[in-house]
């Protein structure tokens, strides 16, 4: 839940609210992140807090704050299952936070800068959550304007949750002021770039540079700094991955979506995010151009995947045969039997007596009969269903005949009962004869085997002369569509799952399972659940998974990592060592625990942690530097005279009473009006209070001189202070008379 920043927290409250705190999340976009847990509803939750720089009193604060609560306001109008949900808005001791659904998960933004390259059909599946969850929040009137892989939560291996609606708004409400940027830059729309209104389009725009990121791993406006990515964004087209065909993507049809929901102006982009997902599809190529002409079979383990390939040619034409069935054809690429009417033999009389002759082509005469038109095909089923009737009836060769012409020697057929069906039904007049030609074409060119000796050659009958033949009827079987799986678990009862769904308990077996690839989960509490895919075909209609379930090791302990700023600390929990930070997994009784850092030159932190077994939480502290202790004071010498001026002293002598003097008016000049005279006067202010050494610096003649000197001397001071001790010290003082 955080969103990728390394921030750090100075410190982990216990509470918040009524809310006990358990642990840091991270920081989002208004602050800090904490997991917590609701005593009332007993259930777990996320704390959202502001922490900010700012002093309350200023007017930024409040903004901000105001901003914040705006941000709740709108969210908790939001409910949908790709929307992480809110559910409380409060302030604790000038704290301001809101509570919002637990997902225990990981941010798209870490999974990619450890590397993760997710795959084609796993990026349509989010994708598509994602826009879902965004068609819903436009429909309401809420704009995000900061969809990035940060504010996206990966869960349960494959959903999400759009999280942090921080800086989102109501389509008709504008609190922020123009040309304010909000969002970040590798992933804004042009528009939120150039600070112009924005609609749901905008994060249609974001939503296309993630999925840009995740397919090709990288982003399509790069930059080194954030002036180069604003530019890019406003004024270039997007870059071109290298390696699409590589990662089974089409490069045409990236173009055109990627162009399309990229593009520079939002009334050119996709008006919906689900209209984007669904021509994003198209760019995924073989992932959904399905099984093809053949599979290569094979039945094995790898790993702890079982994996069952099926060999399956695709369906043939099926023209109409006489009787109005369907039968399939074979292509003449695929006959490597033709069957040919034989003439009768000597021995063989009457019109009825008919035989036929295996012909099997070489290469040579296959590539000789390429160059001529492809003869009338003949039904599989007929083909298959005659070659061993036809071998089974074959009569050993006469060894007194023998060949002159260099055909084959070929025994007589049995006769066949004529049922009144003519050959032009089955091969057509003259198809039959062109096919005859071909073959007889084919074995002309073949060189003549050798004659054993002894052995007389003929030469073959005339095909004028053969009559039509038959074909009888074949029934055609069945085909399989189904097949059977068995599961069976060690211990027995077992939950099984296939695909998701729920379908009994081991062992289980389950018939009448249409033919494809299948997931099964077996799970059983207190085990580690297994997942296996099985493929049934025609080619393996059955398959039995048996699993030996592995014992789920009982977690009695939680874990923590301490990390702090500077690193080095030494940490104690409950007041023994544990190490020095940064210290990861350290394992940790459940409970309560104290936790202690110390670091020479930084004041001691210390908090508690509530530790969860099987869970490991973290702390996050930036330690605040010990204030230098001030410097040792000189010696305060009593019988000096300082200066009564700060830094000099540490308290000044400050005048208790005294009267001021008077001009002398009876016995010195008058003042004209504004005409001025003024005595300066130094003396020293004893560390009783007292003053003495009075002495005239500016004299504004005898008879003045003598009254300001006389007024001062009767003055009485607080005396000045230096290292606690009462110092004497050197005053000046200015009298200054202005006729009236």
């Amino acid at each position: 839940m955080s969103d990728g920043r390394n921030n750090v927290v100075d410190q982990i409250p216990a509470q918040i609210g009524r809310y006990q705190i358990t642990g840091s999340l991270g920081y989002g976009s208004m602050g800090a992140v904490y997991k917590a847990f609701d005593p009332l509803i007993k259930r777990p939750l996320a704390i959202k807090t502001v922490r900010l720089d700012i002093p309350r009193s200023s007017p930024q604060y409040r903004s901000f704050i105001d901003r914040f609560q705006h941000e709740a306001q709108i969210s908790g109008t939001l409910s949908h299952p790709g929307i992480v949900t809110l559910f409380d808005l409060g302030e604790d001791g000038g704290l301001p936070f809101f509570a919002m659904e637990f997902v225990d998960g990981r941010t798209v933004a870490e999974l990619i800068a450890e590397g993760e390259r997710f795959k084609p059909e796993k990026v349509i599946g989010l994708v598509s959550q994602i826009a879902a969850a965004l068609d819903y929040a436009h429909s309401r009137g809420v704009v995000h304007r900061d969809i990035k892989p940060a504010n996206l939560i990966l869960y349960d291996a494959d959903k999400i949750k759009i999280t942090d609606f921080g800086i989102a708004k109501l389509a008709h409400t504008d609190i922020t002021h123009a040309g304010a940027l909000l969002g970040t830059p590798s992933y804004m729309s042009p528009e939120q770039a150039m600070g112009e209104k924005l609609d749901g389009r905008s994060d249609i725009f974001s939503l296309g540079v993630v999925a840009f990121e995740m397919l090709s791993g990288q982003q399509p406006f790069p930059g080194p700094n954030v002036t180069s990515i604003l530019y890019k964004l406003v004024h270039a087209d997007p870059i071109e991955p290298g390696d699409l065909e590589l990662n089974g993507l089409l490069p045409q049809k990236w173009h055109e979506v990627f162009n399309k929901v990229l593009a520079k102006k939002a009334e050119r982009r996709y008006q919906t995010a689900g209209a984007f997902v669904q021509d994003l599809e198209l760019c995924l190529g073989s992932w959904f151009s399905g099984l093809g002409n053949e599979e290569t079979v094979s039945l094995g383990a790898v790993g702890d995947v079982v994996t069952v390939e099926i060999k399956q040619p695709a369906p043939l034409p099926l023209p109409a045969t006489s009787r109005g069935a369907a039968a399939p054809l074979l292509d003449r690429d695929e006959i490597e039997t033709i069957l040919i009417p034989k003439a009768p033999q000597p021995e063989a009389t009457g019109a009825d007596s008919l035989g036929a002759a295996t012909l099997v082509l070489d290469a040579s005469a296959r590539e000789a009969s390429e160059a001529l038109p492809p003869p009338t095909l003949i039904a599989a089923a007929e083909v298959t269903a005659l070659t061993p009737l036809l071998a089974s009836q074959t009569q050993p060769p006469d060894p007194t005949l023998g060949s002159q012409s260099g055909f084959p020697q070929v025994p007589p057929a049995p006769r066949l009962p004529r049922p009144g069906i003519p050959l032009p039904l089955v091969l057509g007049a003259g198809a039959a004869a062109l096919v005859a030609l071909v073959v007889l074409g084919a074995w002309v060119l073949r060189p003549a085997p050798p004659v054993a000796p002894g052995v007389v050659a003929t030469a073959p009958p005339a095909l004028a002369e053969v009559p039509p033949t038959v074909v009888p009827p074949v029934a055609t079987a069945a085909v399989a569509t189904s097949g059977t799986l068995r599961v069976v678990s060690a211990p027995v009862g077992a939950r099984v799952l296939v695909d998701g769904r729920a379908r009994g308990r081991s062992p289980l077996e389950l018939a009448e399972l249409a033919f494809g690839s299948y997931e099964v989960r077996v799970e059983q509490p207190g085990y580690e659940p297994e997942r296996r895919r099985v493929t049934l075909s025609a080619e393996a209609a059955s398959a039995e998974l048996r699993l030996a379930l592995k014992q789920r090791v009982a977690v009695t302990t939680g874990a923590a990592d301490f990390v702090s700023t500077p690193a080095g600390a030494a940490v104690s929990v409950d007041g023994k060592p544990a190490g020095q930070t940064p210290l990861r997994g350290f394992k940790l009784q459940p409970g309560r625990r104290q936790v202690e850092l110390v670091l020479d030159g930084h004041e001691t932190w210390s908090s508690t942690l509530d530790v969860t077994a099987g869970e490991t939480g973290r702390v996050e502290v930036r330690l605040r530097p010990r204030p230098a202790a001030p410097p040792t004071p000189e010696p305060v010498d009593v019988s000096r005279v300082y200066p009564n001026q700060p830094g000099q002293v540490d308290t000044l002598a400050r005048k208790l009473s005294g009267a001021s003097p008077s001009y002398p008016s009876g016995r010195a000049p008058r003042l004209r009006s504004g005409q001025r005279v003024s005595v300066l006067v130094r003396f020293v202010v004893s560390d009783a209070g007292a003053v003495s050494d009075v002495v005239v610096v500016e004299s504004a003649g005898t008879l003045v001189d003598d009254i300001v000197v006389a007024a001062v001397r009767g003055w009485k001071f607080e005396p000045a202070t230096k290292g606690g001790v009462r110092v004497k010290v050197e005053a000046s003082f200015r009298q200054t008379f202005l006729g009236a």
